[in-house]
């Protein structure tokens, strides 16, 4: 008798501290949780991350990527308060959601170069997301890495409705997306429209465009050039870029950080050059948002920007083409200037190319 009750102790006290090992492990992966997301929010980390996500990364990779519902655990959340406007111009409300940022997961992937591609860095490539449905939204590379870490697109797997404070919330009717949302939503807070949204997103894809690389410089590392003249290219054909039409704007305050190197020198820069999206306006008549564009450097150098950034962002209203740098003329020619970027890495100096991909099809 002595000896069973001994056996139910035993049992209980394994119950315990199993119990307790539990508990422990939960509190330690939310402490770890915590210390990973960097500049995440109390409010962010509320929100339970869903069981059942999936998102593979695949395309020009070295491998093929899945990351799960406990890969989101372990990223920094971002909470976001956005409002949603339909392609159409109708206003569906105000959400708040909280998710991944795309540039998380893009920090981590190693794209693969193959035998044919010229391409010598992310800043090349385009990155397709496809949903469920297979309904596909692009961007540049560049749009999702090397832009400040306010209103980054995500990938988000919770949505509220952004309610008054002043007005009952039962009688509020002008959030008029029902619910929270299932799987994974792409969303775009930077941009006028939800054009580019997806729901649903199962896929992330590395791609290149398709660009006539005969007539353009080869890429040659560490390469010293002087670009003289720009060149347009468009449906193969070539012709001198003009400026004549153009007015210059001046930069005044220009903080310049370059991904690999760090800080460019101790003081804001001041720079001055074209508006950029006006010179693709009188160069490229008929170009739309929906097009991209690839610039090149006398090195062979590439960097791609969207349409839609360009045209419909606030930051693409800081895209230039500059020509002089501190009071002095740029060394090697024509700059393409992204200042609202964090990085200066899509800041294509000795600029001798410009390449319209018309609404590239995938």
């Amino acid at each position: 008798m002595k000896s069973k009750k001994w056996l139910i102790l035993l049992i209980l006290l394994l119950a315990v501290v199993q119990v307790a090992f539990f508990v422990m492990q939960y509190m330690q992966r939310n402490l770890d949780n915590s210390d990973a997301f960097s500049g995440a929010t109390p409010l962010a980390l509320k929100r339970k991350v869903p069981d059942g996500l999936s998102l593979i990364v695949d395309g020009k990779v070295k491998q093929e990527y899945v990351f799960s519902s406990d890969s989101f655990w372990l990223l920094a959340k971002a909470r976001i308060r956005t409002p949603l406007v339909s392609p159409g111009g109708e206003i569906l409300g105000a959400y708040i959601y909280t998710g991944v940022p795309a540039l998380y997961f893009l920090e981590g992937i190693v794209p693969q170069k193959s035998a044919e591609d010229v391409f010598d860095r992310p800043l090349d490539m385009v990155v397709i997301f496809t949903s469920a449905s297979g309904r596909k939204v692009c961007f540049s590379y560049g749009e999702l890495n090397t832009i400040d870490d306010s209103l980054p697109v995500t990938l988000a797997y919770h949505r509220e409705a952004l309610l008054p404070t002043k007005k009952d919330p039962e009688t509020y009717t002008l959030n008029k997306l029902p619910g929270n949302i299932a799987g994974l939503s792409l969303i775009c807070p930077r941009e006028p429209d939800m054009s580019r949204y997806l729901d649903n997103v199962e896929r992330m894809t590395l791609a290149v465009l398709p660009t006539p690389d005969h007539l353009l410089p080869v890429l040659s590392k560490n390469k010293e050039c002087i670009s003289a003249s720009v060149e347009c290219i468009e449906n193969n054909d070539k012709r001198p870029a003009f400026f004549a039409e153009l007015l210059r704007e001046e930069i005044p305050y220009w903080v310049r950080i370059g991904h690999g190197k760090g800080l460019k020198g101790q003081r804001p820069s001041t720079a001055s050059g074209y508006p950029l999206g006006a010179f693709l306006r009188s160069n490229f008549p008929g170009c739309t948002e929906k097009d991209f564009f690839i610039f090149v450097g006398c090195d062979g150098y590439r960097g791609i920007f969207s349409g839609r950034e360009i045209f419909l962002t606030a930051a693409g209203k800081s895209f230039y083409l500059l020509d002089t740098l501190d009071g002095g003329p740029m060394k090697e020619g024509i700059m393409v200037g992204a200042v609202s970027d964090f990085f200066i890495d899509r800041c294509v100096w000795g600029l001798s190319h410009v390449v319209r991909v018309e609404q590239p099809a995938f």
